[in-house]
């Protein structure tokens, strides 16, 4: 019996940098429906799909998925609703794959973040050989702090990119961690780490989060201090979103940009 689904109407598909995401509107493709558990792992998957260089492992929640580098497939967090009337919502891991001759043409495949249950499935001819084999691979797994890579131990790659969002310059986790950064826009009043007076304004600030945790960081549009905010950060995260916000530096004052 499939459920009632209503999806947001634009997939958007996680790039590597920031203004680097791809939106697609107009979902197209023949539907699979209905809802299925999330099957184990092929032994051809795991043969071909293994993490290293060229296979990326993506994490949001407690799914987990391999995408190899340059096949065009993304993955990105969001939000389904199970009710006409919105009032049941599930987080899910949304993959896709665009077609690149057809802009408005892609697969697209819908997954819960914490449980593995499909609830969407579209998946295009031309695209149906890369997207199972990266759909084989998906496994529910409780994440683990202590194995994970920085901000959760040890330091950033020593040939990490830094990222520039709103004259913040930053190390961007990488997608194991399934730490997202984003823009968010809206107003954050006396918050952070310095005196009230020095963070009361902003109106840009990055969010930082991964399912369970949120935090902020921006420059106060006044006074230009650094600011941030945890208060919204699970224990268990507190240690690694303090380490990332701490590496975050202002642009053309803490390092030039």
């Amino acid at each position: 019996m499939n459920r009632p689904l209503i999806a947001l109407a634009c997939l958007i598909v996680a790039g590597g940098t920031a203004g680097g995401a791809l939106i697609i509107a107009s979902p197209g493709g023949e539907e699979e429906a209905g809802v299925e558990q999330l099957q184990t792992s092929t032994p051809l998957a795991t043969a071909l799909l293994t993490p290293g260089p060229g296979v990326t492992l993506w994490r949001w929640m407690s799914v987990t998925l391999l995408i190899p580098d340059g096949s065009g497939i993304g993955a990105t967090p969001d939000v389904i609703y199970l009710d006409d009337q919105g009032t049941q919502s599930r987080p899910v891991i949304k993959v896709g794959k665009a077609d690149p001759e057809n802009p408005g043409t892609f697969s697209i495949v819908m997954i819960d973040a914490e449980d593995g249950t499909v609830y969407r499935r579209e998946i295009l001819d031309q695209h149906r050989t890369e997207m199972e084999l990266v759909l084989a691979t998906l496994a529910v797994s409780e994440f683990d702090p202590a194995s994970a890579p920085w901000p959760y131990n040890g330091d950033p790659l020593a040939n990490a990119q830094r990222e520039v969002w709103f004259g913040i310059s930053i190390i961007r986790p990488v997608p194991a961690t399934g730490i997202i950064v984003e823009s968010s826009i809206g107003s954050f009043v006396r918050s952070g780490v310095a005196t009230p007076r020095e963070c009361e304004v902003a109106d840009q600030a990055l969010s930082v989060w991964n399912g369970r945790s949120k935090a902020f960081v921006w420059v106060d549009a006044s006074t230009g201090a650094l600011c941030k905010d945890v208060s919204h950060v699970d224990p268990v995260d507190f240690a690694a979103f303090e380490r990332f916000l701490s590496d975050a530096k202002r642009c053309g004052k803490d390092i030039e940009c």
